[in-house]
């Protein structure tokens, strides 16, 4: 039987509202489990898809936020923008 991208959708709301798992009521409707799967994801996949982009807003480092190094009983603590190829070059010497 062919279907609709409606009858889809509600079927796939009957589903979700029945509490029967998605094998369950597949078997019950006449319709293959792994099939009713599939149209379910394929469906549903093109559904949420806005087909957008999100906007990503970076969060970088903050400059009042500073860098702690402790070696056994030695604490050393350095402004966020300090060089990392100097800090490196510290570490190895301690």
């Amino acid at each position: 039987m062919h279907r609709t991208k409606e009858q889809w959708l509600a079927l796939f709301a009957e589903q979700a509202q029945s509490g029967l798992t998605q094998t369950e009521f597949a078997k019950r409707q006449g319709i293959i489990p792994t099939y009713f799967s599939y149209r379910k994801r394929q469906l549903l996949a093109f559904q949420d898809d806005d087909g957008g982009f999100v906007e990503l807003t970076p969060q970088g480092l903050q400059l009042n936020q500073s860098i702690l190094l402790r070696k056994r009983d030695v604490e050393l603590q350095f402004p966020a923008g300090t060089d990392a190829l100097w800090l490196a070059a510290l570490l190895r010497a301690l």
